[in-house]
């Protein structure tokens, strides 16, 4: 299960068919039931951007959490910390390809993560350069600071920081995460992007949740982007959502463009463009067992 991108997956999924205008169709935005010129914008610029964060965050935010492939959502945890530390320098080489393209160093608690031409998890590929891991267990929680300068991540240029802040109980892990970063999109598009999301697992329910925003700029373009009562469960990238609502906006003086998409249960979703025109599409996706 692929806990870090909950919704980035059906978010590309979603924006990726509005734009293309597939499925059924009812829009008052335009006469075919697309988008309108600068709500299309508005949904590449976004789409290139969820690109960066699925990367960092399943590419490699699972891995350099010290989880096992084999339950990716669950951070390292062990009995004390040097348990903790030692999952944290082992586990990375077990995500990554060839054997040996990542090196891991601990000094105390931070890692130094240095990659060399890896191919990561998901399909991820290219990953090059330094990542540097802070570690801190207290009061219940696991906080992992990732910073990173230049790192060249799947075609795109990121810099920055990533701060963690993992919290279970009982069945349900929770992560709260923040960051700031900046970089080029792998299609040569300058961009930076501030971020507080937090996602939940509960590992016998199999469900995810996430709930958040972020305020972005792709390509001097700045526009916000914010989740919520989003709800996915079983495994697997292609399970349905439950529920949730993504809005995408971007003001530029007097004017507004926004787009909004709803998780009706299933494949379902709706579209509703800033004019209030709605138009019903269908996800690509497995329902619920």
């Amino acid at each position: 299960m692929k806990l870090a991108n909950v919704a980035l997956v059906s978010t590309m999924a979603v924006l990726g068919l509005v734009a293309v205008g597939c499925s059924s169709k009812n829009d008052n935005s335009s006469a075919d039931g697309n988008l309108a010129t600068n709500e299309a914008l508005l949904v590449s610029d976004n789409d290139e951007v969820d690109d960066q964060d699925e990367t960092l965050e399943s590419g490699i935010e699972d891995p350099l959490s010290g989880a096992d492939p084999s339950d990716p959502g669950a951070p390292a945890d062990g009995t004390d910390d040097a348990a903790l530390l030692a999952n944290v320098k082992a586990n990375p080489g077990k995500w990554f390809k060839p054997a040996g393209c990542i090196l891991t160093t601990l000094t105390g608690n931070v890692a130094k993560h240095e990659f060399k031409d890896c191919s990561g998890p998901y399909g991820f590929a290219s990953f090059t350069g330094t990542v540097t891991s802070t570690y801190v267990r207290g009061n219940g929680t696991l906080t992992i600071t990732h910073e990173a300068t230049g790192f060249k991540a799947n075609g795109a240029s990121i810099s920055g920081k990533r701060v963690v802040v993992v919290t279970k109980t009982g069945t349900l892990i929770t992560k709260h995460r923040t960051g700031t970063w900046t970089g080029t999109t792998k299609k040569g598009k300058d961009f930076s992007h501030d971020a507080d999301f937090t996602v939940t697992y509960d590992t016998a329910a199999k469900c995810i949740t996430r709930d958040g925003s972020a305020q972005t700029s792709v390509a001097s373009r700045d526009f916000t982007r914010s989740i919520t009562g989003f709800e996915r469960c079983g495994i697997g990238s292609l399970g349905c959502p439950q529920s949730g609502e993504i809005v995408l906006t971007r003001s530029r003086g007097d004017n507004t463009a926004s787009v909004t998409i709803d998780f009706l249960g299933g494949p379902d979703y709706t579209v509703t463009g800033p004019k209030g025109g709605t138009f019903n599409r269908k996800l690509v996706c497995n329902p619920t067992p």
